[in-house]
């Protein structure tokens, strides 16, 4: 990703992805051998990946540059490794720490409520 404008339509594409990934019959499937606990993470999860897509996707370029440009690094990264999660998709506690990674980035981008 060269530039800001490919970052942001990364971050809004593996958030699109993820929100896929987590209404899937795989991701059901995985879901019924989960424990509760983390059924309910990524529930959660699942609502926050969506406020943060929208919140983003409804967000100018150019009103969030600043922040983009702060969080660059990370934000490539935690794009990174949530696609690889999704891509493996072998443990839910990865794809969940992996989500919960890019919202805490994308968070600090747009103000996120959940």
């Amino acid at each position: 990703m060269d530039d800001l404008a490919g970052l942001y339509t990364a971050t809004l594409k593996v958030l699109g992805d993820t929100l896929v990934t987590m209404t899937s019959p795989e991701w059901d499937a995985t879901m019924q051998d989960a424990t509760a606990t983390q059924r309910t993470n990524a529930s959660r999860l699942m609502l926050r990946v969506q406020e943060a897509r929208l919140t983003l996707a409804n967000s100018a370029l150019g009103d969030i540059l600043d922040e983009l440009t702060t969080n660059e690094d990370r934000l490539q990264k935690g794009v990174k490794r949530l696609q690889d999660a999704l891509d493996s998709f072998d443990k839910v506690e990865k794809v969940l720490n992996s989500i919960s990674s890019i919202l805490s980035i994308v968070g600090r981008i747009v103000p996120l409520v959940a």
